[in-house]
C-alpha cells in the first residue's frame, strides 16, 4: 500500500457556534479542518480550536476571490490576526491583499501562512507565471484555485501541481467546479499537501467539491499517495457507470491481501474520464494512466491506441480493457471472455444458433464470443442496415432487418443495445416478438439488473441471464488485467452488491 497517506481536510462555513459544533461533531477521520470565517468572523475560535486534535485553518474570504465577506484590509487583517492569537495553525491570506495586509501581521512560528488566489483564468501559461508572483512571498504553503470548463483543465492544474512543487515548495492547487472535481482527486496524488472535502453535499463550501463520505470510501484518497497508479473509465456518456465505485473497493478491501507480481504498481485509483473527443483524451492522458475501462462509443477507435492486441482483441476489432504493459499498450476485450463464459456451459443447447440485437462494439462482442462456442446460425439486428451488412461480410453471418425478425429462428437472442439502460428504463429494443418459450435470452445491460426486455422474455417463457452476471465476469478479468491479482465473481459480486 502507499508510503505516506494524504491529507483531508474538512472545510467549514458556519454562521454561528451551534452550526459548527454540529458540523464537528460529525467530522470522522479527518487531518486538517478549515473553518471559513465568512459569515462569522468574530467567533470565538480559541475556544474551538481547543476542542480539536487536529490543525485548524481559518480562512477569511473575499466577494472578489468568490467569498462572502466584505471589508478593508485593516479589518481584514484584524480578523486574521485574531484568529492567529487564537491558536489556528495556519491563516489563509488571500495574494491580492497580502502586499497591505502581511506587514499587518505578527504571527509566531507555531502559525503558519497560507497565500491563495482564486481566479477565472485558464490558460496554462498566464497561471504560471501567476503562481510563479505568488510563491514570492515565501508563504508556507501556496493555494492557486482557477475555474475549470472541461477536461483537460484538470490537466493544466496537475502540471502546475508539478511546477510548484519544484524545490520542495508546499502547493494546493486545482481547478474549481464539476468539471474540475478530477483536479481534487488526482492532485491529492500528484503532491497537494491536503484535499479540501465538505461534511456533507449540501454543505460544500465550493463547487466540485468531494464529501467527505466519497473522499473515504469511494476513492479512499486518505489512503493514496504519489505511489497510486490511476486507472479510469473512458466513454460519453457515463455519469450513470457505477464501475469507479466497484474497482475503488476492490482495490481497498482485496489487493493487499491477494498474490500478485512485483511488476505491477501497489496501489490505485479509478477515475471517469467523460470525453466527447477519444483521440485528444489519449493524446493527453495516455501518459498519465496505467490501465483504462473504454466504454461507449469508443470500444472501436480504442484499438488503434494499443501497441499490442490480446486474441480477443484480434477476432472481434473491439477493446474495452488497455492496460499498460512493458511493450506499451495492451489491448483486452472482457465483454467477449465474459460471453463466453456465461455461454459455454450451455453450448450444446445453443446449436439452433442465435439472434443478436444490435450492431454496435458489444454485438461485435458477442458474435465473436459465438463464433468461437462455434454457435451457429447467427442473425444480427439493427436498424443500422450499414453496420449489419459489415457485420455480415466480416464475420460470415446473417443481417435482418427489424421487420425480417421474425424470419429467424434460434435458441439464443442477446440484447447488445443500451435500449432500456437507466435512466430510460422504460424502453425496449425490437425482439420481443421474438420471444420463445424455452428460449436463452440475455441482455448486456446492467443498469438495472432486470431490463424490461428481460422481464418481458420470462413472461413469455424463455429463461433470462441479466446484464449484471457478464459485468460481473468483465469486471473481474479487468482487475486482475489492471492489479495482477485475481478475484473471484463472487467476491465481485460481493462488493457490487454493496454499493448498487
Amino acid at each position: 500500500m502507499p508510503s505516506m497517506s494524504h491529507k483531508l481536510c474538512l472545510s467549514l462555513m458556519p454562521r454561528d457556534m451551534e452550526a459548527l459544533q454540529d458540523s464537528l461533531q460529525r467530522r470522522g477521520d479527518i487531518g486538517i479542518v478549515e473553518i471559513r470565517l465568512d459569515h462569522f468572523p468574530d467567533m470565538d475560535l480559541a475556544a474551538v480550536v481547543e476542542t480539536l486534535d487536529v490543525p485548524v485553518i481559518a480562512t477569511l474570504r473575499s466577494t472578489s476571490e468568490g467569498g462572502f465577506w466584505e471589508g478593508d484590509d485593516d479589518a481584514y487583517a484584524a480578523h486574521l490576526q485574531a484568529a492567529a492569537a487564537a491558536g489556528a495553525n495556519y491563516i489563509d491570506l488571500e495574494w491580492e491583499r497580502a502586499a497591505a495586509v502581511q506587514p499587518k501581521l505578527s504571527l509566531s512560528p507555531k502559525t503558519e501562512l497560507i497565500v491563495s488566489r482564486h481566479t477565472a483564468e485558464r490558460d496554462y501559461a498566464v497561471l504560471e507565471a501567476m503562481l510563479d508572483r505568488m510563491l514570492e512571498v515565501g508563504a508556507d504553503v501556496t493555494k492557486l484555485v482557477f475555474q475549470a470548463e472541461d477536461l483537460p483543465d484538470n490537466l493544466t492544474a496537475l502540471r502546475l501541481i508539478e511546477h510548484g512543487r519544484s524545490g520542495g515548495r508546499r502547493v494546493v492547487i486545482h481547478a474549481m467546479g464539476e468539471e474540475g472535481q478530477l483536479s481534487r482527486i488526482l492532485g491529492a496524488l500528484r503532491g497537494n499537501e491536503w484535499t479540501y472535502v465538505a461534511p456533507v453535499a449540501t454543505e460544500k463550501t465550493a463547487a466540485g467539491q468531494l464529501t467527505h463520505l466519497s473522499a473515504t470510501h469511494h476513492f479512499f484518497l486518505h489512503k493514496k499517495s504519489r505511489d497510486s497508479a490511476v486507472l479510469g473509465l473512458v466513454g460519453h456518456p457515463i455519469q450513470q457507470s457505477k464501475g469507479w465505485r466497484l474497482h475503488n473497493r476492490l482495490v481497498d478491501g482485496y489487493l493487499p491481501a491477494k498474490p500478485r507480481s512485483s511488476r505491477f504498481p501497489s496501489d490505485f485509483i479509478y477515475c471517469n474520464f467523460s470525453t466527447a473527443d477519444f483521440e485528444s483524451f489519449w493524446n493527453e492522458w495516455s501518459d498519465h494512466l496505467h490501465g483504462l475501462s473504454v466504454t461507449i462509443p469508443y470500444k472501436e477507435q480504442a484499438v488503434a491506441c494499443a501497441d499490442v492486441l490480446a486474441p480477443e482483441v484480434q477476432i472481434s476489432g473491439v477493446c474495452n480493457t488497455l492496460v499498460r504493459s512493458g511493450d506499451g499498450w495492451k489491448a483486452h476485450n472482457t465483454d467477449l471472455t465474459a460471453i463466453e463464459t456465461i455461454l459455454k456451459p450451455r453450448r450444446d443447447h445453443l446449436r439452433r444458433g442465435a439472434i443478436i440485437i444490435g450492431t454496435g462494439a458489444t454485438a461485435r462482442s458477442a458474435i465473436a464470443a459465438l463464433k468461437r462456442l462455434e454457435i451457429s446460425p447467427i442473425f444480427v439486428v439493427g436498424r443500422n442496415e450499414e453496420r449489419g451488412l459489415e457485420l455480415m461480410e466480416l464475420f460470415g453471418i446473417d443481417y435482418l432487418r427489424e421487420d425480417e425478425v421474425h424470419y429467424a429462428g434460434a435458441a439464443l437472442i442477446i440484447q447488445c443495445t443500451p435500449v432500456g439502460m437507466a435512466p430510460h428504463t422504460d424502453q425496449m429494443p425490437v425482439g420481443a416478438n421474438m420471444f420463445r418459450k424455452k428460449r436463452l435470452v440475455l441482455d448486456v445491460i446492467y443498469n438495472p439488473a432486470d431490463t424490461l426486455f428481460l422481464r418481458s422474455a420470462r413472461e413469455r417463457g424463455c429463461e433470462t441471464i441479466s446484464g449484471v452476471d457478464m459485468f460481473i465476469l468483465q469486471a473481474a478479468r479487468q482487475f486482475e488485467l489492471f492489479t495482477g491479482a485475481t478475484l473471484t465473481p463472487d467476491e465481485v459480486r460481493r462488493v457490487w452488491d454493496e454499493i448498487v
